[in-house]
């Protein structure tokens, strides 16, 4: 299932874990809503989710800073677009990256850019250290480890300390 609307950063990505648990903390053990909306591409069921105290979960991630609003599906959209400004505006969650890169961009050069092409800053998911563009040691993370953010600001927001190594 999809959260309607909204795009959250991947897994692998910087503030991805933390979107995570945020979307845990507001619906684990709840009883809440589901109002599908459409299927995507792959077949999954794409919708709303209301919480018991009627919060739509998708504004509640971009009013967070832990979501995009999803131009591309959600045109007309006014409220997530409203949110995502005052999100940006705030500098909650993603946006105290002053470049974050949208999850639909970062799954399409994640395959392709090494760090060192995009200057990007490499974190190690486990032991929450970042490593330099360049860095060999940033570039020896495995996929399901590594966590790519547009800056070291960013890791640093996201929680991240820079390694002993490679930093100038």
């Amino acid at each position: 299932m999809r959260l309607d609307g909204i795009d959250c950063p991947e897994s692998g990505q910087a503030f991805g874990s933390r979107a995570k648990a945020f979307t845990s903390e507001l619906t684990f053990g709840k009883v809440f809503t589901v109002c599908p909306r459409n299927k995507d591409r792959y077949g999954r069921t794409v919708a709303e989710i209301v919480l018991p105290d009627g919060r739509d979960v998708s504004h509640e991630l971009v009013r967070t800073g832990f979501a995009w609003w999803f131009r591309k599906y959600a045109t007309h959209e006014t409220e997530l677009a409203r949110l995502e400004a005052e999100a940006q505006a705030a500098r909650r969650g993603l946006w105290i990256d002053p470049h974050p890169i949208p999850p639909w961009e970062w799954r399409n050069q994640r395959a392709t850019a090494s760090s060192h092409e995009t200057g990007a800053v490499i974190g190690n998911r486990r032991s929450l250290v970042y490593h330099a563009p360049g860095c060999p040691n940033g570039a020896a993370l495995s996929v399901q480890n590594r966590v790519v953010f547009a800056s070291a600001a960013a890791a640093q927001a996201a929680g991240y300390r820079a390694g002993r190594d490679c930093h100038r």
